[in-house]
């Protein structure tokens, strides 16, 4: 503890401040275009952090990854459009409020959520990274299988139409598991090549929820269905102060969603977008609201931004104890770690604490720069927003389109965006949702893989049983399911 709070007094030396600041624009600026993450951020400056210092290099590396969230929930507030997989949820909420002309409210829930959800995950590195992340270990294909299936069980929850929901989320799980299957066999491709690695993530979300949602701005003059009050520097900045206020007023549930997203980020491979879809779900059980989610109500947003900034402090502790990259973002920094000459594991905690500890207080310092930095780019998103639709639209579009393509470099996936536009568009007319599809096709793969290494490690299913874990994650399935029609009978029978 000693060695972190003397970091304080290194990392607040101008350099690292500057560094800091660096990053977290960076950041900022590539959440906020569609398509791009904090991930892809770091792997473009992967090669500049070759000749710097360690500690340098790792403060500059994670303030990226501190930006790049918040900056895709910008994105998915403005234009419904996440900017990355971790920001799905937020559409949900954040959306139908700037469409109301509550924009700068929105933005200020998910800055001060994203804040919140970032400082108890850097509390729970701090203090917890070693015993959580050794307990991780314990998660085998058995347990991995029934983390998504949990996953999985938030369509029935999400729905409004539990019948249509669990045909989307179903037909989501069919498409997740096209590609090469992990025993060679190759299904759904078609003879394309393109598709061996599965349907890529980033055309087919921007498909189902960008361009839909252009293809509705078409008819309308403005992004935005009304602006209430005189608008000006002062009226959005007291927007962004009682967005603040707001998620302060929830604080037990910002705490609780930034909890759990902790601890899905401790997982491997379960990264932030599954603790976001995880923590919408529990707050729309939890909240006495909850079947109003969806609607755009603050809850919704407070949720998924708390959960998934906080799984970054998840992620880096398998990261940094285990070398087990816990997310995309983290697998790009174990790459600048060995670059770097460090061997990544328990060992380091011995061999370089000093800098592991110094890149933990600078964590704290940078949610605080992405405070004030993102204040920032939620008043210009706010301005951007009011332009009218025939300049907002080709912007919007180009960006949707480069995305795509940035994803693989193919313009096959950007046939593919065009593919999924269309059938968001027909699932939208007919009141398809499109969220239990998207879990499905982030979660299908998953269960697909961890079934076939349970068919090869057991004899049977059932022994997957043996283990509490899996007994717990297969009863919460459960109760995900139960919980909202037992809800529901209630609020029925009080009526």
């Amino acid at each position: 503890m000693g060695t972190f709070l003397s970091g304080f007094a290194v990392v607040l030396q101008p350099l690292y401040i500057g560094y800091m600041v660096l990053g977290v624009a960076l950041g900022l600026v590539i959440g906020f275009l569609p398509g791009l993450s904090g991930g892809i951020g770091i792997g473009l400056m992967l090669p500049f952090t070759y000749h710097m210092e360690p500690l340098t290099a790792l403060v500059f590396l994670c303030s990226i990854y501190t930006g790049g969230i918040f900056g895709g929930a910008v994105t998915a507030i403005l234009l419904n459009t996440p900017g990355a997989p971790a920001n799905v949820a937020t559409v949900m909420d954040g959306f139908p409020m700037a469409y109301r002309g509550e924009t700068e409210r929105a933005m200020g829930l998910s800055l001060m959520s994203s804040f919140i959800g970032g400082i108890v995950g850097c509390t729970c590195l701090l203090l917890l990274a070693e015993p959580l992340a050794n307990y991780a270990l314990k998660f085998g294909p058995g347990e991995m299988f029934m983390v998504a299936i949990f996953g999985l069980t938030v369509v029935g929850s999400l729905a409004k139409d539990v019948i249509k929901g669990v045909f989307s989320g179903m037909f989501g799980i069919l498409l997740g598991t096209v590609g090469l299957s992990s025993n060679g066999v190759l299904r759904g491709t078609f003879g394309v090549t393109y598709l061996m690695d599965g349907i890529p993530t980033v055309p087919a979300l921007l498909g189902l929820l960008a361009l839909p949602a252009i293809y509705e701005l078409a008819g309308r003059n403005s992004a935005v269905l009304q602006v209430k009050g005189k608008q000006n520097l002062l009226s959005n900045v007291k927007g962004l102060l009682r967005g603040f206020r707001d998620t302060v007023r929830h604080g037990v549930q910002a705490l609780l969603c930034s909890v759990l997203g902790t601890v899905v980020g401790i997982i491997p491979a379960a990264g932030s977008s599954i603790a976001g879809i995880l923590a919408y779900n529990f707050s729309k059980q939890i909240c006495k609201n909850g079947d109003e989610f969806g609607t755009g109500v603050p809850e919704g947003i407070i949720s998924c931004e708390s959960a998934n900034n906080a799984s970054e402090g998840g992620a880096l502790a398998t990261m940094f104890v285990l070398g087990i990259p816990g997310s995309t973002a983290t697998a790009m920094m174990l790459g600048a770690l060995t670059l770097q000459g460090w061997a990544v594991g328990p060992k380091m905690f011995t061999d370089h604490s000093d800098i592991i500890y110094t890149a933990f207080s600078s964590l704290f310092v940078q949610q605080f720069v992405m405070v004030l930095m993102g204040m920032g780019l939620c008043l210009l998103g706010a301005k951007i927003i009011k332009l009218p639709v025939k300049y907002l639209m080709p912007v919007i579009l180009v960006f949707a389109v480069t995305g795509a393509y940035s994803n693989r470099y193919l313009l096959f996936d950007c046939g593919l965006l065009i593919m999924f536009s269309f059938l968001g568009w027909f699932m939208k007319k007919n009141d398809f949702p499109a969220m239990p599809l998207i879990l499905g096709l982030l979660l299908g793969g998953t269960a697909d893989v961890e079934m076939l290494r349970i068919r090869q490690l057991f004899d049977s299913f059932g022994e997957i049983f043996k283990s509490p874990i899996v007994i717990i994650l297969a009863l919460g399935s459960i109760a995900s399911i139960v919980m909202p029609l037992v809800l529901n009978r209630m609020k029925r029978k009080k009526v």
